[in-house]
């Protein structure tokens, strides 16, 4: 019987993508931890022998193969290379105000899909979510970026009160404020102004906004450039993919093609 279009693509790439802090190369082992193979094993019904994608941010996506599972985890042994890794793409950063969990677990996830490459919580006197769960974020990043077919994590920052924030900003990035109100230029015209795949900043504010005190300190900072982000008052969710979008189809990746792999 022959087979259907892209059924050999899938027998050889395999229906699972993880990401890997091994070092990736021709027959290299590589420890699985006990999520992971708990994952393969139980939810995707994988058995040794089967093929799985990895990827450590380092040394692109490889094809592996399940060589074992144990109790405490397991081994796949990575057999070649279908992706290289990229260069480092230019920094794309979001602060955002911590916010509550479900709609942070949004904004997390499509940030990552968005190409952020760093995300940088910043505490403001109406965050009223600011205990972050550090190791479900990170866990969340990364499962972002394995569904994605990104080969890379963003950096997850600690988080910092917003003064200190923007006090510590390079000023030669460019840093972006989205503004509820007040005088600020359309999102659009604001980013065209700045070239194509240069590294880049956003500010997204708290739910319920920002305080006087941290308005008269964001509009007296010549860092920051005040963007709008139309008529409505977005959610601090939406505003972070609404961002996010608009860059990466005007002056960022959104019109480039993927790599294809190797087969």
């Amino acid at each position: 019987m022959a087979k259907q279009d892209g059924a050999e693509d899938e027998i050889e790439t395999g229906k699972a993508r993880l990401f890997v802090p091994s070092d990736l190369a021709e027959g290299a082992g590589v420890p699985l931890d006990p999520g992971q193979s708990h994952y393969l094993r139980h939810v995707l019904r994988l058995a040794p022998g089967d093929p799985v994608q990895l990827f450590n941010g380092r040394n692109g996506e490889w094809l592996a193969r399940i060589a074992r599972f144990a109790k405490q985890g397991g081994e796949a042994v990575a057999e070649r290379r279908t992706r290289p890794q990229p260069p480092s793409p230019p920094a794309l950063v979001l602060a955002f105000a911590p916010i509550r969990k479900q709609r942070l677990d949004v904004l997390i996830e499509k940030a990552v899909e968005l190409g952020a490459t760093r995300l940088c919580p910043v505490l403001t006197e109406r965050t009223s979510h600011g205990r972050l769960k550090r190791e479900r974020i990170e866990a969340q990043i990364r499962e972002a970026a394995e569904q994605c077919e990104r080969l890379d994590l963003p950096v997850l920052e600690e988080a910092q009160p917003l003064a200190a924030f923007i006090r510590g900003w390079n000023p030669e990035i460019p840093i972006f404020l989205a503004a509820e109100a007040g005088e600020a230029l359309p999102l659009a015209d604001a980013l065209m102004q700045c070239p194509a795949r240069s590294a880049v900043g956003f500010v997204i504010g708290p739910e319920g906004g920002f305080s006087g005190e941290e308005l008269a300190f964001l509009s007296g900072n010549a860092l920051l450039r005040a963007i709008g982000l139309g008529p409505r008052i977005l959610r601090a969710e939406t505003a972070a993919i609404t961002v996010l979008s608009i860059w990466q189809a005007l002056r960022g990746d959104g019109a480039s093609r993927p790599p294809g792999r190797t087969v």
